[in-house]
């Protein structure tokens, strides 16, 4: 089940990095980054341009592969609406990698 998220809100997504099925350490990243793009194809284009992700967000526990991605609201207020992906990528031990990308909602916020 996709999380659904509303366009001006701020929005904090969880993402759990999983390598072989389990939760994936990814305390000594130097850097995780997270983009919305707008398919899950070979040629996504940007929804919204990456965030750097900060292990002390509330919820992150990246010991246990968990990464809270901090959007703010001056972001959120796009057009492409409906189904979308989070591009999760992280840099450990001098590499970066993306993971598979997660899909979420975007639905249209009424309340200014």
């Amino acid at each position: 089940m996709s999380v659904e998220l509303f366009t001006d809100d701020d929005w904090d997504i969880e993402y759990t990095v999983k390598k072989d099925g389990a939760a994936y350490d990814v305390s000594a990243a130097t850097n995780i980054s997270a983009s919305v793009v707008d398919s899950d194809g070979i040629d996504p284009q940007t929804v919204i341009a990456a965030v750097t992700c900060d292990s002390g967000a509330t919820g992150a526990d990246w010991a246990n592969g968990v990464v809270i991605i901090e959007i703010p609201a001056a972001s959120t207020g796009v057009t492409t609406l409906g189904q979308v992906f989070i591009e999760l990528q992280v840099t450990l031990g001098g590499k970066k990698q993306t993971w598979p990308r997660k899909a979420i909602i975007i639905k249209k916020g009424t309340i200014a």
